[in-house]
């Protein structure tokens, strides 16, 4: 994930708001921010190098920057028509630092140790975006949540999440 496209991305919502005009241009910005999230989401799946609940935790944390990232990107889409000039800029710009920080925290983790610490402080940047993003408006609901989620897979594998867990328990 790339500081430098959050950066941008900022500065596009800083000038929007001074100018008082939506460019969606940042539609690019944030499609290409969704992609590097898809790809992060991905590579937690695949990790068998940590344990299944950190590349759980990395995981579901990357999925909800993304799914922030899309609810950003339909709204801009139909800011004009939903008369959301510049509502959706301020929202966007109030959610943007925990955006980022979360987004760069868990890119930064590939091939790193994940203590208990790291995994505390992910939990709360993630609490800290959802919070966020709901007080703005860019979190989805939970119907938008799950639509695109394969139930089956998701089924699957909070069982071998709770098998961990049951072991884990087990061994204590």
């Amino acid at each position: 994930m790339s500081e430098n496209t959050f950066e941008i991305l900022f500065q596009k919502l800083q000038d929007m708001e001074e100018s008082q005009k939506i460019d969606l241009s940042v539609v690019d910005l944030i499609n290409s921010l969704i992609e590097n999230c898809k790809d992060d989401e991905k590579f937690w799946v695949k990790n068998e190098k940590i344990p299944l609940e950190v590349s759980f935790l990395l995981y579901h944390s990357t999925r909800n920057a993304r799914l922030v990232l899309e609810k950003m990107k339909d709204r801009f889409l139909k800011a004009e028509e939903k008369h959301e000039n510049p509502k959706i800029v301020s929202d966007s710009i109030t959610v943007m630092p925990a955006l980022a920080t979360l987004c760069n925290i868990i890119f930064s983790l590939k091939g790193k140790t994940i203590t208990p610490e790291i995994q505390s402080f992910v939990l709360k940047r993630l609490k800290a975006l959802r919070s966020t993003a709901d007080e703005a408006n860019l979190l989805p609901s939970p119907e938008e949540e799950m639509k695109t989620v394969n139930r089956r897979k998701l089924k699957g594998r909070f069982n071998r999440f709770a098998n961990t867990l049951r072991a884990m328990l087990v061994e204590v």
